[in-house]
């Protein structure tokens, strides 16, 4: 037996030795190709499939704004983030695009386009004429207004209706004013005003809902040659101060509060305040599923367009901007300083849906004024029984 000592065998440096392949390899092609070849190669991979993957982020982004949105804290906050955001990455990476892997701008450009489109709303219709059998409808909310003159937009427009929020008693001032002498009857409940070329019928708040305690909307009804017209005027409840709190962070529990956490507490009080707003909109939903005349529902939604709570409306009543509109129709907020939204709105909150008793003919929203809301007007005709 020998007694001398064993040295174990070092093990062979498997790591290093694929390393120095690969890197053997490497050399060998780059002086085969060159660099610049392999470089552009890399590049080319590098574009493509990160052109891809903003693909999927930018589809994944608008189901989960679509589908959840106001349902969870996280995606309701991302709601009323400018949208110019989620496009930024496009700027290098059709710059890569120009230079390394042409094919994929175009699925870059394409990308653009479908979001801004399917999540955004952007829409570009041609216009109709009026018709005889057609009316009219703008909606304003004038809070903080600024005394910026809503005259320019309505004599462009010339409305039939006028319907205000943020307006209460203005219905007597209204129908004083020489500017208004084309509305024959004014009337204002809660906050909401209506200036009305026809008579004007009926009127009625619709119930609060515990806890609310201050209405969302209020039913009017017009004899508009003969035939009656129910008008809903809707202010939902503004998000401001839930969007403040989230700002310093407390949206993260829209992602850590889950079920048997620490934290699901806190996010099911937080979720209260959109469960709230889910819930006025069925509420409204419900009394505009009773009527039997042609509806109008138009007012300021506080909900951006591409969340879940205007897809819970447009599941029964239809988007006149969708239906005839151009562009993306924004109308909040009016004037702004933030680069992202050259200094304009980014959000479609304020709308005008209809039955289908309805079909839209045109739909424009105020182009230009420093309020913080902007008017928006619709052209609907009356289909035939």
């Amino acid at each position: 037996m020998d007694d001398s000592p064993h040295h174990a065998e070092p093990a062979p440096e498997t790591g290093r030795g694929s390393l120095d392949s690969l890197g053997s390899k490497f050399i060998e092609k780059a002086q085969k190709e060159g660099c610049w070849t392999l470089l552009r190669r890399f590049f080319r991979w590098l574009t493509f499939w990160a052109t891809l993957a903003y693909l999927t982020f930018l589809l994944v982004l608008g189901l989960c704004l679509a589908w959840v949105g106001e349902k969870n804290l996280v995606t309701a906050f991302m709601l009323y983030w400018p949208p110019m955001l989620w496009l930024l990455p496009l700027l290098p990476m059709m710059g890569m695009a120009l230079l390394f892997h042409r094919r994929s701008l175009f699925l870059q450009v394409a990308a653009a386009v479908a979001f801004s489109s399917l999540s955004l709303g952007w829409t570009w219709h041609g216009e109709k004429d009026r018709t005889e059998d057609s009316l009219t409808v703008m909606t304003y909310n004038r809070g903080q207004h600024g005394n910026h003159s809503l005259q320019p937009f309505k004599k462009a427009t010339q409305p039939d209706l006028l319907v205000l929020q943020d307006a209460p008693g203005k219905a007597t001032a209204f129908g004083r004013s020489e500017d208004y002498s084309e509305f024959v009857e004014t009337r204002s409940l809660g906050e909401h005003t209506l200036l009305s070329r026809y008579p004007i019928l009926e009127q009625s708040i619709l119930p609060v809902q515990p806890p609310r305690t201050r209405n969302r909307a209020a039913r009017f009804v017009i004899d508009w040659k003969g035939t009656r017209v129910a008008i809903y005027s809707v202010h939902l409840q503004t998000p401001r101060e839930a969007l403040q709190s989230y700002m310093r962070g407390s949206f993260l529990y829209g992602l850590v509060g889950l079920p048997g956490t620490p934290w699901e507490a806190r996010r099911l009080k937080m979720q209260e305040f959109w469960d709230l707003q889910v819930q006025d909109v069925e509420t409204i939903l419900k009394a505009v599923r009773a009527e039997t005349i042609p509806t109008i529902v138009l007012g300021d939604f506080n909900a951006p367009s591409s969340g879940y709570i205007h897809r819970l409306i447009t599941r029964e009543l239809a988007d006149a901007h969708a239906e005839a509109g151009r562009g993306f129709g924004f109308s909040f907020p009016g004037s702004t300083r933030n680069p992202l939204s050259a200094g304009g709105p980014w959000m479609r909150i304020d709308c005008v849906f209809f039955t289908p008793q309805w079909e839209a003919l045109n739909s424009i929203t105020e182009p230009d004024r420093p309020s913080q809301h902007r008017a928006v007007v619709a052209t609907l005709r009356l289909k035939a029984p």
